[in-house]
C-alpha cells in the first residue's frame, strides 16, 4: 500500500510547487495550497488506474488470485471454461491452467479478430492446451473470462490466476492509503502531476510529465 499524501507530496515536486517556509508556491501564485493539494489528491485514483491499465505486464508484479470455480462448456475439465470476475477487476496479471503448456499474460476482447475463430467447430482452430487463448468479456452480471481451451478432463484446475484491482483510496492506520504496484509508483506519481497540470492549463507541462510516466511504465505510444 502506498501512502496518498507521500504521492501527492512528490507530485507536487514533480510539478515544481514546492513550498518555500512561509508555505507559499514558489513557481504558481495564484492557486492556494489547499486548491492544489486538492487538485492533486483527486488525480491519484485516476493516475494509478490509467498506469496499471498501460503499464507493461513485466512490472504488475503478483497480483491478487482469483478462479476458485469454473463453468465449463461440455463436460468437466473440457473444451472452454468460462470464470466470473472480481467486481474490482481492472486487468489481467497471467491465467493458466493445469493442462497448458504456457500461461497468458495478455487477454483479447470481443472485438479482437481472434475471438471470433473461437466460436469455431473446428478445434484446431481455437485455443489449446499448446497454444491457449484467454478473453475478457462483458456479461450480464459483470466481467468474466473466457479461456480456449482445455483437453485434460476430470481434475482439471486452475494453476495460475491473478489479477489487478480497479486502485481505490481507503483510510488506513497512518492516513489514507492506495494499492499501487511497487514497480509503477514513480509512473503514477508522475501521471498524477500530469493530471494535476492539464486542470491548471499548464499543457507544455503536463505533455512533459506524461511522457516520463509513461517511460516509467514501459508504456509505448504508437505514432
Amino acid at each position: 500500500m502506498a501512502k496518498v499524501d507521500d504521492i501527492i507530496r512528490e507530485s507536487r515536486i514533480a510539478l515544481d510547487m514546492n513550498y518555500k517556509s512561509s508555505g507559499q508556491l514558489l513557481d504558481l501564485g495564484e492557486p492556494d495550497t489547499l486548491m492544489i493539494e486538492d487538485i492533486l489528491r483527486s488525480k491519484v485514483e485516476d493516475a494509478a488506474r490509467l498506469v496499471e491499465q498501460e503499464a507493461d505486464a513485466t512490472l504488475l508484479g503478483d497480483g491478487i488470485p482469483f478462479g476458485s470455480s469454473i463453468e465449463w462448456e461440455s463436460a468437466a475439465g473440457y473444451g472452454k471454461g468460462t470464470i466470473y470476475l472480481p467486481d474490482n477487476f481492472l486487468r489481467l496479471v497471467v491465467f493458466m491452467m493445469s493442462d497448458w503448456s504456457r500461461a497468458v499474460t495478455e487477454a483479447i476482447t470481443p472485438t479482437h479478430p481472434l475471438y471470433a475463430m473461437q466460436g469455431s467447430r473446428f478445434q484446431g482452430v481455437r485455443g489449446n492446451p499448446e497454444k491457449p487463448v484467454v478473453a475478457i468479456v462483458p456479461t450480464a452480471t459483470g466481467k468474466a473470462l473466457e479461456f480456449y481451451s482445455c483437453s485434460g478432463g476430470a481434475g482439471t484446475h486452475v494453476r495460475q490466476a491473478s489479477y489487478i484491482p480497479v486502485p481505490e483510496i481507503h483510510s488506513g492506520a497512518d492516513g489514507d492509503e492506495i494499492a499501487v504496484c511497487p514497480k509503477l509508483i514513480k509512473a503514477v506519481i508522475y501521471r498524477v502531476a500530469s493530471l494535476a497540470a492539464q486542470t491548471l492549463g499548464r499543457t507544455d507541462t503536463a505533455a512533459v510529465l506524461l511522457s516520463t510516466s509513461n517511460e516509467l511504465a514501459g508504456i509505448v505510444i504508437s505514432q
